[in-house]
């Protein structure tokens, strides 16, 4: 899955914040759409730009959801409006997902911004059926 996006340095910085409390959680972008009561692909419509980013009020939700009790503790402070053009990548090689973000400079050059890992853990679920 790839997108090609102009946005705001601190948008970027707020997914780079999400995907890496998200992953270090032991969550899929599935499973946090779930806590948070939305559709499955919404976390990673957030993820991959597609969709805008959210209020305030929907940062405060995810922030919960991801053990944060402050807004403040998870994303930073808005100082500065800088506009990037950002490629933004999430592909699977078996049980691995990479993220990567590349930010595209002036001359259509690509700079890396961040690449993340995240390994995905199928779990098994076990029911029993009584007699």
């Amino acid at each position: 899955m790839i997108n090609l996006i102009k946005i705001h340095k601190v948008r970027l910085e707020i997914i780079y914040r999400i995907i890496m409390k998200r992953i270090a959680k032991g969550y899929t972008a599935e499973q946090l759409s779930a806590i948070l009561g939305r559709p499955p692909e919404y976390i990673t419509s957030l993820e991959m730009l597609q969709i805008p980013l959210c209020n305030e009020y929907e940062l405060q939700e995810i922030a919960w959801a991801l053990g944060e009790d402050k807004l403040s503790n998870l994303f930073p402070k808005i100082t500065q409006s800088i506009i990037l053009n950002v490629l933004m990548e999430k592909e699977m090689y078996g049980t691995t997902y990479i993220h990567s973000c590349d930010i595209i400079t002036d001359d259509d050059k690509e700079v890396p911004y961040f690449f993340l890992q995240e390994e995905i853990v199928e779990k098994a679920y076990v029911f029993e059926l009584s007699d």
